[in-house]
């Protein structure tokens, strides 16, 4: 399990090691499609929390280049971000100078206890050898809550697999860790919590649309045709989407 932090490292360095060292810079056009796909997960996080995230102190862990960190800023929050990769940590904060940083470990989080209102991970936890032990380690230095978004695993999951559709080892070389629904009730039993919402849906980011197909379509009216598509499919089968997100909120510490 070393080797695995080790390698994601290493990886994560080399990623991130002159990753928009000039400053941050978009790798691909804005475009009204694309920045919903991209921010769905996120806004639909936030829209279920039953309070609102700005002047809330927020870590967001496995940070990689501060997608999350940044976002969270421009709401408001007080935020720090940790990666296990220092690189990726600088490429955060030169995305946003105004994020708090350091390396950290998911798993062996440098923080006391309720050190933070809220703790969030996006598509993070999977890269770990133990994630239930990264979301045990979220749990234990939030005061209010934490929020995770991850990948489902469903039946339409393991067929997308198998045709290659879906990847089961990314390029860094761990395995994607996908999460089940009765998992996730299990371990919220265990932290008890039991104010926790299980939001699913199918939102895949495919950087190819975003570069080349959803530019050509920048208007309201394609923006509104999609969300339209969007929502009826989900709809249908939202339930068994790729997408997780789980907003948990410590009974005691909400009122």
């Amino acid at each position: 399990m070393m080797k695995q932090k080790i390698d994601q490292k290493k990886y994560s360095d080399s990623a991130y090691k002159n990753y928009f060292k000039k400053g941050w810079k978009k790798p691909y056009p804005n475009s009204l499609i694309g920045d919903f796909v991209d921010y769905y997960p996120l806004n639909k996080a936030i829209s279920m929390l039953p309070f609102k995230i700005k002047g809330l102190k927020v870590l967001s862990i496995c940070c990689g280049d501060g997608f999350e960190g940044e976002y969270l800023y421009k709401l408001g929050a007080d935020v720090t971000v940790t990666d296990i990769s220092p690189e990726a940590v600088k490429a955060a904060k030169r995305r946003c100078p105004k994020l708090k940083g350091l390396a950290a470990d998911s798993e062996n989080l440098p923080f006391k206890n309720a050190s933070f209102d809220i703790v969030l991970v996006r598509d993070g936890l999977h890269h770990l050898p133990h994630p239930f032990k990264g979301l045990s380690e979220m749990n234990r230095v939030s005061k209010l809550g934490f929020i995770m978004i991850e990948a489902q695993k469903s039946f339409i999951m393991k067929i997308l697999i198998f045709l290659g559709v879906a990847l089961e080892h990314e390029i860094s070389g761990n395995y994607v860790y996908r999460f089940t629904r009765d998992e996730i009730k299990k371990i919220m039993n265990r932290l008890k919590i039991s104010n926790y919402i299980i939001h699913t849906s199918w939102c895949y980011h495919i950087t190819f649309l975003s570069k080349y197909i959803y530019p050509k379509f920048n208007n309201k009216l394609w923006l509104n045709f999609f969300l339209i598509l969007f929502k009826f499919f989900n709809i249908l089968f939202g339930h068994f989407g790729n997408s997780m997100v789980i907003t948990a909120i410590k009974d005691k510490n909400y009122e």
